[in-house]
């Protein structure tokens, strides 16, 4: 029987080890074929650093033979290909644990990690020149000045190839994990001072010579002028291109059915579609890497939110937070399974993430939040993207969004939720609504179209009950469109809420109002869709919520 080894990110390891490998090794054509320079941003956990193992041990010098590694992988069928293995000096650093809360703090991090890289290399401080030799034990030592530490990827990469006389090959993995640290902590513009001098310095195109290719990865592709500006040979290749590498990250269905087959498992490919497919990179289909060898790993047991569970989510929480009535729309659409189009921004930079809502979205595709596809050009001449949730373990990353910005004052959530799926009165649930909103919601939330923002408010919490109820928002019913419709999926909860909102103005009659929002659920019969054939519904419960300032009233 197969093994998977789960974490196992470093190529050789993995092979040695026997465990399973989803053959990705025509990466290593694609970078011979291409650029001097690609970046290549993908979501987390998408295979990014196994891929960059796979290419240092294709590609490094070194005393012990790897070909080893190779021979049974589809980059053998090209001989052109493999007489590039182990013919060239690799320098390889992963930037994904290089954190710090300030930027002196980063900084100290950064000493360390580009002394532990020279460590490697001790050999090379034999031949070089007195001016360079203080430098390299300076980096070693942990005491470089400043132009010392900014030149050093240049620096190295010259004294490889001075060595060796063969030109060197550079892999920096996770390149922007530090640049989220720096955003995050308020420290970006230092931090992108440096990374545009040691990046620029050491990949820029008056060192062709000296530099046979470079490979980036990271999360996101940052905007040129931010650290790339002197970077005229890079190529960037993201998740929206049709390109040769969008199936090298993460698996594509052919590679999840022979998954399936290989462990002997074929039933269970309806359940990881489910869960862990959806991803468009380019005109591929993808499932999540991390996700489906964790399912297959963690078997017998039913499948979770694993990808999830791997990050704190802390930027992307906080992108939606801050976000406007247009992003709480958006997100009521997203929790209902519809889509939003928007362009998606390809070069978003942090400082304008909160501007307008397509960087928000932008940043969130690239993440792995979104799948996109359909795309098309709108009015201006930008190109759009239809937008949705992707499986069903991001639509957990949704809900615990909202479980995360309207957290559980004395249980109010989870009495709502209580409330749903037992036979309770009217009363009850008015008074779990006033708490919740008392609560949770500001005045300022109600300053502009204040129906619109409780709707989306009492959606989000109810996001929590689609396991059991079918919940659409503005749904078609009738002669009209309800404001939400909850449809049992099973006949454990059998009621049928039909909800209709209502906003007045403080001189308005707010019991009045409840009365209209009933009689428009009856003349435009919006629970006419409860008695369709093959639904779960017993009976219907019409409910009218109305909002007068921050006070809450229920009829029904």
């Amino acid at each position: 029987m197969p093994v998977f080894r789960i974490g196992a990110d470093d190529f050789k390891k993995l092979r040695d080890n026997g465990g399973y490998f989803v053959d990705k090794s025509l990466l290593i054509k694609e970078i011979i074929e291409g650029n001097d320079v690609a970046l290549l941003p993908r979501p987390r956990r998408f295979g990014k650093t196994l891929n960059m193992t796979l290419l240092r041990y294709f590609f490094e010098l070194s005393e012990d033979n790897r070909r080893y590694l190779f021979e049974d992988l589809n980059i053998a069928n090209h001989p052109d290909c493999m007489k590039h293995q182990g013919q060239y000096p690799v320098v390889f650093i992963s930037l994904k644990d290089v954190k710090g809360t300030c930027f002196g703090e980063m900084k100290q991090r950064l000493i360390e990690k580009i002394g532990e890289l020279l460590i490697q290399f001790r050999y090379l401080s034999i031949n070089l020149e007195p001016i360079y030799e203080k430098g390299f034990h300076a980096l070693i030592s942990g005491t470089p000045d400043d132009a010392t530490l900014k030149a050093s990827l240049k620096n190295l990469i010259t004294w490889l190839y001075l060595y060796h006389q063969k030109p060197v090959i550079v892999l920096i993995d996770e390149y922007d994990s530090p640049m989220i640290e720096a955003w995050t902590n308020g420290y970006y513009p230092d931090l992108a001072d440096f990374m545009r001098s040691w990046l620029g310095g050491g990949l820029k195109p008056e060192n062709a010579h000296t530099l046979y290719r470079a490979v980036i990865t990271g999360i996101l592709r940052v905007a040129k002028e931010s650290i790339f500006s002197d970077l005229n040979n890079l190529k960037v290749i993201t998740t929206l291109q049709s390109h040769a590498t969008a199936q090298m990250f993460g698996f594509t269905e052919g590679e999840v059915d022979k998954i399936l087959t290989d462990f002997s498992i074929p039933e269970h490919d309806k359940i990881i579609r489910e869960w862990y497919n959806g991803y468009r990179f380019g005109n591929q289909t993808i499932y999540n890497p991390w996700s489906v060898t964790n399912y297959i790993d963690n078997l017998p047991n039913p499948p979770g939110p694993h990808w999830l569970n791997t990050s704190a989510n802390t930027l992307v929480y906080e992108e939606l937070g801050q976000g406007g009535i247009e992003i709480k729309r958006d997100l009521e659409k997203l929790l209902t399974g519809k889509e939003i189009r928007y362009p998606i921004n390809e070069t978003v930079t942090f400082r304008d993430m909160g501007r307008n809502p397509a960087n928000i979205w932008s940043f969130l595709y690239f993440s792995g939040y979104l799948r996109a596809e359909d795309p098309q050009e709108d009015i201006r001449g930008r190109t759009t993207y239809q937008l949705s949730i992707p499986n069903r373990e991001i639509g957990y990353a949704y809900e615990y969004f909202i479980e995360s910005i309207y957290p559980k004052p004395g249980g109010g959530l989870d009495a709502l939720m209580e409330w749903f799926t037992k036979e309770n009165p009217i009363s009850v649930l008015e008074e779990i609504l006033q708490s919740l909103t008392l609560n949770l919601l500001s005045y300022h939330d109600f300053a502009r179209l204040p129906e619109a923002i409780f709707h989306a408010f009492v959606l989000g919490l109810l996001a929590n009950l689609r396991s059991v109820y079918d919940i659409r928002s503005n749904a078609e019913s009738g002669f009209g469109r309800a404001d939400i419709l909850m449809i049992p999926k099973g006949v454990k909860y059998a009621t049928t809420y039909v909800i209709e909102f209502k906003s007045v103005h403080p001189q308005e009659k707010i019991e009045e109002s409840a009365k209209q929002a009933l009689d428009q659920i009856h003349e435009k019969q919006y629970d006419i869709l409860a008695d369709s054939p093959g639904l779960k519904t017993k009976h219907v419960r019409r409910l009218a919520i109305v909002v007068q300032g921050k006070k809450v009233i229920i009829r029904e």
